[in-house]
């Protein structure tokens, strides 16, 4: 009896008799985009744009203004959940949209000085550095790579899945953060905002927001995991 012989005793080992050969799903890969991934990426820059330049300033006693943008969860969150296309697209494309409404439609409201206060706390305003191209770019940088824990996982309802997800935005976060905080220097060429100022800024926004990232994100990965996977058992 041949050994290619799917009766016979000794045929290779991992051919399973009956078994169809194993496909490639492309659906399930973060670069494929379909409805689901438009309605999604629709969705996002709708959250984003009105929520791109609020940030919570916690200010310490003889120390720098502590600035947390809790607006990075949209496009990390939709990267992680629909794709890097997704992230990329909420990331920038909502990012550039919301430059335009923080100045323009903003602007004239703050008093002509780009800012916004609600409760002392709350800022809506032009961010230093990020209301460019290259500001777009890493916004967009941002959503692309969180879109890169897809790889690896489906489902966010074990430690691992959850660290992996966070550790790749952070990583992608901290990335995007250089490259707005020192190119600044540059673009701007004052002598108010030098290279030991744009160190403080990455430290002061970088840590921060890692705190975001690394628990915040993580938290609400966990939750949609149990809501969706939840109602599809039902």
């Amino acid at each position: 009896m041949p050994a290619n012989d799917p009766n016979s005793p000794v045929a290779p080992q991992g051919i399973q008799r009956g078994a169809a050969p194993p496909t490639f799903d492309r659906r399930a890969s973060t670069w494929y985009v379909g409805p689901r991934q438009l309605i999604a990426a629709i969705v996002g820059i709708v959250l984003y744009v009105p929520a791109s330049h609020v940030n919570l300033i916690i200010l310490i006693p003889g120390g720098t203004p502590d600035v947390f943008l809790p607006a990075l969860l949209i496009p990390l969150f939709f990267g992680v959940i629909y794709g890097s296309w997704v992230g990329l697209v909420v990331g920038g494309f909502g990012f550039l949209l919301g430059d335009y409404v923080a100045n323009v439609w903003l602007h004239d409201l703050s008093g002509n000085t780009g800012y916004l206060f609600y409760a002392s706390t709350l800022v809506n305003r032009d961010l230093i550095g990020w209301n460019g191209i290259l500001g777009y770019l890493c916004s967009a940088l941002m959503g692309l790579v969180a879109g890169l824990a897809r790889i690896g996982y489906r489902r966010y309802n074990s430690f691992h899945a959850l660290a992996t997800a966070g550790v790749i935005c952070a990583a992608g976060s901290t990335i995007a953060i250089a490259i707005v905080a020192y190119s600044t220097v540059w673009i701007y060429n004052s002598p108010f905002y030098t290279l030991s100022d744009a160190t403080i800024a990455f430290f002061d926004s970088t840590l921060t927001n890692l705190l975001v990232v690394l628990v915040v994100l993580p938290v609400l990965l966990f939750l949609y995991d149990l809501a969706a996977w939840g109602r599809k058992r039902a």
